[in-house]
């Protein structure tokens, strides 16, 4: 599925296009949930002009109006931000190294129909995340443990 360009998305929130906008959209259309601070440092490696704490309030509005998701996915207290797509994306979570890996399947189609049909409720959105070890930092988990 094609994703909408980024001056269209910020002119559908009847949203200023600022060259920092489009950037941030930019950077989470095509990548795992980011910090603020992560965003900052793509853009700036895109030469943009733009200070953190634009960076900072441009994704909380952007997450006010639903453009991306807002989430802590690790036990960090960061708050990452992504991109929200009409599917929806559940993540495994490296505990390690705190990769995080975008799931698209979903396990829970029929549980959320089970909701409708066995509480009346009615299932708008649901949230997984995995933790466990990435391929690398597996190998070293056992590494450290057979010594």
């Amino acid at each position: 599925m094609k994703k909408e360009n980024s001056g269209d998305i910020l002119d559908k929130e009847n949203m200023r296009k600022t060259k920092g906008r489009k950037a941030i959209l930019e950077i989470l259309k095509d990548a795992e949930p980011k910090t603020a601070d992560e965003i900052y440092l793509l853009v700036k490696s895109l030469d943009e002009q733009i200070s953190l704490s634009t960076v900072y309030r441009t994704c909380e509005t952007l997450a006010k109006k639903g453009v991306v998701l807002k989430s802590n996915l690790i036990d960090d207290s960061k708050t990452r931000y992504e991109y929200h797509t009409i599917e929806h994306r559940h993540h495994a979570v490296c505990i390690d190294c705190h990769k995080i890996i975008p799931i698209d399947d979903c396990p829970f189609g029929e549980f959320d129909k089970l909701m409708k049909s066995k509480y009346e409720f009615d299932v708008k959105s649901h949230r997984l995340e995995i933790y466990g070890y990435c391929p690398k930092c597996k190998l070293n988990h056992l590494d450290k443990k057979n010594k």
